[in-house]
């Protein structure tokens, strides 16, 4: 799919073969084939093919909607953005603003340098302005100054959120109208510290009415003749009212600023009134600072509305997002408010707002065209006249790119490495290249933090359920008369409090405070630091080194530009270098840094030229584009060495858009170490340290034993989405040094909605702390007999879920009152309890809901309850299989478990084990009361669980001999179906690894093994690869028994215990001679049942003369030690 005119130089294609002189000299492109298209109607062309809203008139206008085309057109090198049709008509409100500037105003700001491509000279201010704002704006919006905006975003979303508030559980919410009015403070107050208070009215507020009065005329003008635009005198009066007086208000904005100054506040305002181009050493004019607040406030709040209008549309048509939206709020934030470090762990919400980008985003084209006549794809001749449309939908949708689930809506795709697989150019909703928005990350945090505080307080429903998407087009696109009502979550009430402002971001005390004994200031050593970067990231990092340095006996003079450097590295000092990389291209202040360092070597320099220079790099990046992730830091650090340079402390890299800190800081505690080493410092660096003491809760060792330790989940994958049955996930976790393991269990926590419905039942609060006496209970008590919070006890300690004993129900009888009194009393007898009450597993917070009139203390509600079972599941994989990691090697491994380090780290000696877990997340109306959720409780709160989270467990042999043989070659049958898979996925990795350790493998080491696995469908086909390769391998023949199929691959719809009678003279040979041991995980009352009773049914076939009570008696015999169940359910 690559452009065909990027072949090497000395290829000739046929396109370059069939050129002809050209008197510029350049070659002149053919004519090459006719564009397809649909068949013309005589004087109206394609018109009528055409929605109207989006109608193109009078003008030739070429459209692509392939990632192959759209990949070579957004190519920089040979094409460019086009201002034109409605872009070009709002350049009447925002002249040559960032967004609407035409490519000869932003001449002198190439992305790269081409000798081939000849450079365009500065003729005038007008010619300059597009390049002094983009140099001077684009660090104003850079990552670390956008998250200065946290307090204030947070300010504006609790506005918001009081509205909804106020409004109530049946007002009808328009998404277009509040979330514009979102979009468009935030910019006001973020940008320009100026409230235009759009809440606290029904109208919009003036700027804001006016600009949509704009951009829906320009639309309309985009789409008419322009005769009728010229006769439609009345129009172009109104509309230029309205211009001036947007002009007006951003006028006085700056005015009031100049008469008042506030050096105190970082804003834009500020930076366009202060700050000089680091090229020309000019600032803004009046007039270009107007035209950039015009451009803000219509660009940041058209795409930012238009993206959470159909965010929340898509994620109420699929609610099974809407509720891993949820999980994760609750996750993340559970009963506090926001804080700007929760905003990095949202990676689910970013995964969606990803998929909606690429779903339906509200930049729906990219208009392009060649900087020179050129063949598209080698045969289609494009001219610098002809506009091209790149179809984002239709990129954004190519299957392949994104696979055949393209067209659905599936926010996972992105996560899991999702998104380090995303091709170059293949997701575009932000522009591309230098022209690309440059207030995404702005969007982005804003939309994060509007859905997590959100999500945290309401229930979102479609105020219309029989809503079908309607697309409103103006300057962007979004859903027309879209509405949704948001009622209160229970026990969210608390949340509402806002006393004012969000408090400003805790201050990063991840770095400690060093002094240094012995080390005068004249006396220190040199360091230098260069940076390359854009966005003021990178240059923040130089000036925390440079802050930090004299504390370890080194000083920088100054944080110089990676352009700085050429020529002129010292070599009479460490240097550092740090520097970004932008979609594989360098930073601006690095460009002349990095050609140098390629010239050198591309041109034969000798490899000493950098000798005696002794050198590391710092790199940022961005997984958003992963196919250049890194790549100019990566090209430094080999160019540097290349050339003769001594690296003497690895290169460290961080990604910009996860925790943007924290692989920086870890890479600082390396490096003045290394400087210290390289300067020979010998002065004390004295360290200041923040110590916190962590106690555990003491729940899980009264529940299961002191055995309980803390493993590391590592992964926490889906491996079959609900459909015909429950989602089934897969978890990988590192035990803690020392353990080993057959089958494990995992400590977990009642659902969050079951918490919350008895706290709601008793008028709780979450952090409510008890004390509890007149009780020998010991899962009741805190530590050490102490206080304990109502979450806590609630949460983990006792099974909410159990149905309610018939004793218990008699009870409630006797607390109720009416009518209530009546059916419970009905309910707790002999008659009425096992179908009424056990078989629908009516728990008791059940009845007190259903029965409100129940006076129930909380106190002998506590007593009612059962501890908290721990749950089992068998181990998935084989210690054999997994070789033993060192802790410290893992990703998400800390240092230690206190903030000081220590010996207390549990993971810090030693080596550990990973063992993996592959369990059904059950999720079901509740048999009680369908409009009611059942969860189940250790795979609610496993699914739950990110990468990175602690989990309390033990590893537990199994009392039965529920194992493989001793000796390998014995014959094993396995049975199972479902994740009842997961413990013969560990035996088959353990005679596998058997069979690769002795010479001879599988064939002269083992003895036969056949393994019956029941499922659904092809979907629910668990670890189908790793099965099927073991049976190449001659580990294991596998008998899959689709129950239900809709693919069978060759399969005939059956159950196991079918395939088993079917192979029933082989089984009783391997069984009855050869002494096979029958190993079955699953169901107890289906594959357990139905595989006992085919075991007896061949039994009996073989001998007819034994009964029913003999063929039982033998199998009961087997099971000691030959037939072993691991039954669940």
């Amino acid at each position: 799919m690559s452009c065909p005119f990027h072949a090497a130089p000395k290829a000739e294609s046929d396109a370059s073969a069939a050129a002809v002189a050209h008197p510029n000299g350049r070659a002149e492109v053919p004519d090459g084939e006719p564009i397809p298209h649909p068949p013309e109607s005589w004087l109206t062309g394609n018109l009528g093919e055409i929605d109207p809203a989006f109608a193109v008139l009078n003008r030739k206008i070429v459209f692509i909607s392939s990632y192959e085309l759209a990949n070579e057109v957004l190519d920089d090198m040979y094409y460019e953005k086009k201002v034109v049709g409605v872009q070009k008509n709002v350049r009447a409100l925002t002249k040559n603003g960032l967004f609407t500037a035409y490519n000869d105003e932003e001449v002198g700001v190439r992305p790269y340098a081409n000798p081939t491509v000849p450079k365009m000279r500065l003729t005038g201010r007008a010619l300059q302005e597009w390049g002094i704002a983009h140099r001077t704006l684009v660090p104003a919006f850079g990552p670390i100054h956008i998250r200065s905006m946290f307090p204030k975003m947070v300010d504006v979303l609790s506005q918001m959120v009081l509205r909804w508030d106020r409004f109530g559980p049946d007002q009808r919410i328009s998404c277009t109208g509040d979330f514009t009015r979102l979009a468009f403070e935030v910019i006001g107050l973020c940008a320009f510290s100026h409230r235009f208070n759009a809440f606290y009215s029904d109208k919009l507020p003036e700027f804001a009415e006016y600009m949509v009065d704009t951009l829906i005329e320009v639309g309309k003008q985009s789409h008419r003749m322009e005769l009728e635009n010229w006769l439609r005198f009345r129009s172009r009066q109104k509309l230029d009212r309205e211009i001036h007086a947007m002009w007006d208000i951003c006028d006085k904005l700056v005015a009031e600023r100049r008469a008042h100054p506030r050096p105190d506040v970082d804003d834009i305002i500020n930076t366009m009134l202060t700050a000089k181009d680091p090229v020309t050493g000019k600032g803004f004019t009046d007039e270009n600072i107007r035209y950039q607040m015009v451009t803000f406030m219509v660009a940041g709040h058209e795409t930012t509305a238009g993206t959470m209008n159909f965010m929340y549309y898509y994620l109420l048509q699929y609610p099974d997002k809407l509720q891993k939206c949820y999980a994760e709020v609750d996750a993340v934030l559970g009963d506090k408010q926001i804080e700007l470090s929760d905003v990095p762990k949202f990676k689910y919400i970013e995964a969606t707002i990803r998929e909606t980008l690429r779903y339906f985003g509200p930049i729906s084209v990219l208009t392009r065209g060649p900087k020179e006549p050129i063949l598209l794809a080698g045969k289609y001749k494009m001219t610098p006249d002809v506009p091209i449309i790149v179809n984002l939908k239709g990129v954004h949708r190519d299957p392949a790119v994104w696979g055949d689930d393209a067209d659905e809506f599936k926010p996972e795709r992105f996560l899991d490495g999702g998104w380090d697989r995303v091709p170059q150019h293949a997701w575009r909703p932000f522009g591309n290249g230098l022209r690309q928005c440059i207030g995404r990350y702005l969007a982005e945090q804003e939309i994060i933090i509007a859905m997590a505080m959100v999500l945290q307080r309401f229930i979102v429903e479609q105020a219309d359920p029989d809503y079908e998407l309607k697309i409103k087009s103006t300057l962007t696109v979004k859903p027309d008369e879209f509405y949704i009502k948001v009622r209160r979550r229970p026990g969210k009430d608390h949340l509402f409090d806002f006393t004012g402002s969000a408090p400003p971001p805790k201050a990063d005390v991840s770095g400690a405070k060093v002094h240094v004994s012995g080390v005068s200031k004249p006396g220190l050593k040199p360091l230098a630091v260069f940076y390359g970067g854009n966005t003021g990231t990178c240059k923040s990092f130089g000036e925390d080194i440079q802050t930090n340095a004299p504390g370890y006996g080194f000083a920088v003079d100054a944080v110089k530009s990676l352009d700085e450097a050429v020529e002129a590295i010292p070599r009479d000092r460490p240097v550092v270098l740090i520097t970004s990389s932008y979609e594989g291209l360098p930073p601006d202040n690095a460009r002349g840094f990095v050609a140098w360092l390629e010239a050198r070597v591309a041109g034969g320099t000798s490899n000493k030229l950098l000798s005696g220079v002794t050198y590391t790099v710092f790199g940022l990046g961005n997984r958003d584009w992963p196919a250049t992730f890194h790549h100019i830091p990566k090209l430094v650090d080999r160019l540097m060495e290349q050339l003769g340079a001594t690296r003497f402390l690895r290169a460290g890299f961080v990604d910009v858009g996860q925790d943007i800190s924290g692989p920086f800081e870890d890479w600082k505690v390396e490096l003045f170490p290394k400087l210290r080493e390289l300067g020979g410092v010998t002065s004390n660096v004295q360290v200041e340290e923040i110590k916190v003491e962590i106690s555990q809760p003491d729940a899980p060792s009264k529940l299961a034993g002191e055995e309980v330790s803390e493993g590391l989940v590592l992964a926490n994958n889906v491996l079959v989405k609900n459909g015909l049955g429950p989602e089934k996930r897969h978890m990988d976790v590192l035990l803690p040094p020392g353990v080993e393991y057959r089958s494990g269990m995992f400590n977990h926590r009642s659902s969050v909605t079951s918490v919350t419905r008895v706290l709601n039942r008793f008028g709780l609060h979450p952090d409510d702390v008890l004390t509890i006496s007149g009780t020998s209970k010991e899962h009741l008590k805190g530590p050490a007999g102490g206080t304990i919070s109502v979450f806590e006890l609630v949460s983990s300690r006792v099974e909410l879920a159990n149905p309610t004993s018939q004793r218990q129900v008699a009870t409630l009888a006797k607390l109720a009152e009416g009518t209530d009194a009546t059916r419970l009393t009905g309910l707790a007898t002999d008659e009425l309890y096992e179908k009424g009450i056990l078989e629908k597993r009516f728990s008791i917070i059940d009845l007190l809901e259903d029965f409100p009139s129940i006076s129930l203390s909380f106190g002998a509600y506590l007593d009612m309850l059962a501890p908290l079972a721990p749950r089992q599941y068998s181990i998935s994989s084989s210690p054999l299989a997994r070789l033993a990691l060192p802790a410290a090697s893992t990703t998400f491994m800390p240092a230690s478990k206190s903030a000081g380090g220590g010996d207390d780290d549990a993971f810090g000696t030693g080596s550990s084990l990973t063992a993996s877990v592959t369990y059904d997340v059950y999720s079901a109306p509740s048999y009680s009361n369908p409009a009611r959720t059942f969860s189940g409780v250790a795979s609610s709160y496993l699914a739950d669980l990110l990468p990175g989270s602690r989990i309390r467990c033990f590893v537990r042999s199994t009392a039965a001999p529920f194992r493989l043989p001793l000796d390998p070659k014995t014959p094993v049958i396995f049975v199972a179906a479902g994740t009842g898979v997961a413990p013969m996925r560990a035996f088959i990795q353990d005679r596998a690894a058997i069979a690769s350790a002795r010479p001879g493998g599988a064939a002269a080491n083992l003895g036969p093994a056949i393994l019956y696995y029941g499922f659904r469908d092809s979907q629910d086909y668990l670890y189908r690869q790793e099965l099927e390769q073991a049976e190449k391998d001659g580990v294991v023949t596998v008998r899959p028994a689709v129950s239900r199929p809709t693919d069978t691959d060759g399969h005939r719809p059956c159950h196991v215990d079918e395939l088993i009678w079917d192979d029933r003279e082989q089984l009783r040979g391997l069984f009855m001679n050869g002494g096979a041991r029958i190993l079955v995980c699953g169901s107890a009352a289906r594959l357990g049942r139905s595989t006992q009773e085919v075991c007896i049914k061949v039994y009996r076939e073989a001998h007819p003369e034994a009964t029913a009570e003999e063929a039982q008696a033998w199998l009961q015999k087997q099971k000691e030690d030959r037939y072993i169940s691991d039954v669940f359910g």
